[in-house]
């Protein structure tokens, strides 16, 4: 009997064995979190740019039949930089991950970012931060923004 008491304890230390490789294992998971992060950050803002080129270019053609005013091509520049941004935003998250809001203004922030670095080279001039500091900001609000409702619409 004694024998069958001993072997009884050495099947619950396997099982401690394994749930502690197990707990490991997810432990390891959450460290190596920071690389996905970043290489779901670059995806969202790889994404976000690839849609405004689309984007730009569909509204390069329908310009062409039809005669819009300065405020119309602003405005709808505007909901190109909008639905990009959601693009990458959606592209960066992950179900059930948390700080996605941060994650979100990243992605905005950047898309932003290189959306300015862009324009400048094609223009031919410096940027200047100061000109620029309200695209940052909508990028930053906005992606944090879509974060937050997509955070909240995949809990629910």
């Amino acid at each position: 009997m004694d024998n069958q008491a001993h072997g009884a304890q050495r099947v619950v230390r396997k099982e401690r064995g394994l749930d502690s490789f197990k707990r490991s294992v997810r432990r390891g998971m959450r460290k190596s979190k920071g690389d996905h992060t970043l290489s779901a950050v670059l995806r969202g803002v790889l994404l976000a740019a690839a849609v405004t080129v689309l984007g730009v270019a569909l509204f390069a053609l329908i310009l062409n039949w039809w005669n819009a005013s300065d405020r119309a091509i602003t405005a709808i520049n505007q909901v190109v930089k909008f639905v990009s941004i959601l693009a990458g935003v959606t592209s960066a998250m992950r179900g059930g991950e948390r700080g996605s809001v941060l994650r979100g203004a990243s992605v905005g922030v950047l898309y932003m970012a290189l959306g300015i670095v862009c324009y400048c080279l094609l223009i031919g001039q410096s940027p200047r931060l100061t000109a620029y500091l309200a695209d940052l900001g909508m990028g930053l609000a906005a992606g944090g923004l879509f974060g937050m409702i997509l955070t909240a619409r995949k809990a629910a």
